[in-house]
């Protein structure tokens, strides 16, 4: 059987067994999105996702993270869940908080930290088995509510989520229909972004994967901030907003309903500016 019909088969069998699972996919086509648009070709969208509220608001300091049990280790998951196999060393589960139609989190066995170097080509191997979903990858400090465990995620793709450079933030875009080149390329960037930022345990980054036209497609989307200065303010000037490979593609998150009310094109490009680096 295909890893896709593999995957099929889970979501059916998923929605059977786990009524939470069940009913946040219900919601999830039931979510609020509204439309900002600059010109005629570019648009973000922002989604009123009220699941998302631990994820936004996670603690990720290295305190936080050693008082929590890992909920990505297999002793700590729902019993309830079940996964398939990917590669002989992950794990690919049903994502119980979902942000886009069948959504995925792709689970190394081994518990260590949130490190993406080396790790491309199991990326781009994914896209390729699942070519109707893109695959991306938060970085410990851009997105990841557990920078402790590594993981992917992946889910179906929509065009807002392939976009590549454009005026809001930067992207750069490395296409080729060899993997290793695309890998290779990868580590150029990697190798660049790293001699900025020297004192990271990785440069901060997120990335977003997908095969299209018979051609690997990588988005590197280069950080300098984990989180804007809205999400620390008080009161009414607060946007609870914690970008991540989504966000920054063009689908912003929203977890509370009154960010989703009051956000504005401005802020958007605001956001955009704080947590996103220039690429020269």
């Amino acid at each position: 059987m295909q890893l896709q019909e593999k995957i099929n088969q889970l979501f059916i069998e998923q929605q059977k067994d786990w009524e939470q699972l069940k009913t946040a996919v219900e919601q999830l086509k039931r979510v609020q999105v509204k439309e900002f648009t600059w010109g005629n070709e570019l648009k973000v969208d922002v989604q009123f996702n009220p699941a998302r509220i631990t994820s936004a608001s996670a603690k990720v300091d290295k305190s936080s993270i050693e008082k929590r049990p890992c909920f990505l280790c297999e002793e700590n998951r729902p019993k309830v869940q079940s996964g398939v196999p990917f590669l002989d060393k992950y794990i690919i589960l049903v994502n119980p908080f979902p942000i886009l139609p069948k959504h995925l989190t792709i689970t190394l066995h081994s518990h260590v930290p949130q490190r993406i170097r080396r790790k491309v080509g199991d990326m781009l191997t994914l896209a390729e088995l699942l070519p109707d979903h893109v695959v991306f990858y938060n970085g410990p400090k851009c997105g990841a509510s557990a920078p402790d465990h590594f993981h992917l995620q992946a889910g179906l793709k929509s065009p807002i989520l392939m976009t590549g450079e454009n005026e809001l933030r930067s992207c750069l875009v490395i296409e080729s229909s060899s993997k290793q080149e695309v890998e290779d390329r990868f580590e150029d960037v990697y190798q660049y972004l790293h001699s900025r930022q020297p004192d990271e345990d990785e440069p901060m980054l997120n990335l977003i994967a997908f095969v299209e036209n018979n051609n690997y497609v990588l988005h590197v989307f280069p950080r300098k901030a984990h989180r804007p200065k809205q999400f620390f303010e008080e009161g009414k000037r607060q946007l609870l907003i914690s970008p991540g490979a989504i966000d920054m593609a063009g689908l912003i998150i929203t977890a509370r309903e009154e960010d989703f009310n009051k956000i504005k094109k401005e802020d958007i490009e605001d956001i955009y500016s704080q947590v996103s680096i220039a690429i020269i």
